[in-house]
């Protein structure tokens, strides 16, 4: 089954660019769009982030750096001849990828993710599997997590 529309979730690690690729080659094998999402989401900011500075500078910062972040995943996908959408949107990330995704119709959404070692999954409960099963029942779209 090909995909049609694909969303890709981005962060600036290195997990996230290799989702981006990954999400990239799948496009162009299925002739899917593409989009790149990055959230930008200051609500783990406690009220202040250090020498008086607001949860808004914060989100400002944030926003000049997903325009970067989102600039390196366009590259991995130009490179492959697919020229993706790239949204930045202000919120908690699960609520703006579950957005984004019903937005753009995408019956795929692509996750990088580093593999978590014995001690986090029990810390964590559990499997990014698990996860990403609840995920795919909220979204209503097919979730791959690139590690």
């Amino acid at each position: 089954m090909g995909y049609k529309s694909i969303v890709c979730a981005v962060s600036g690690s290195p997990y996230s660019l290799k989702a981006a690729e990954h999400a990239a080659a799948l496009a162009k094998q299925d002739g899917a769009s593409l989009a790149f999402v990055y959230a930008v989401d200051a609500t783990f900011f406690p009220g202040g982030v250090g020498m008086g500075a607001s949860r808004h500078t914060a989100e400002e910062s944030l926003e000049r750096i997903a325009v970067h972040i989102l600039e390196s995943a366009a590259e991995a996908a130009l490179g492959q001849g697919i020229e993706p959408r790239k949204i930045a949107r202000k919120g908690p990330v699960m609520d703006v990828l579950r957005k984004v995704v019903a937005e753009e119709r995408a019956d795929l959404l692509v996750l990088g993710h580093e593999h978590r070692t014995f001690f986090e999954k029990y810390l964590f409960k559990g499997d990014v599997e698990d996860d990403v099963k609840e995920l795919e029942r909220q979204i209503g779209a097919k979730v791959i997590v690139v590690g």
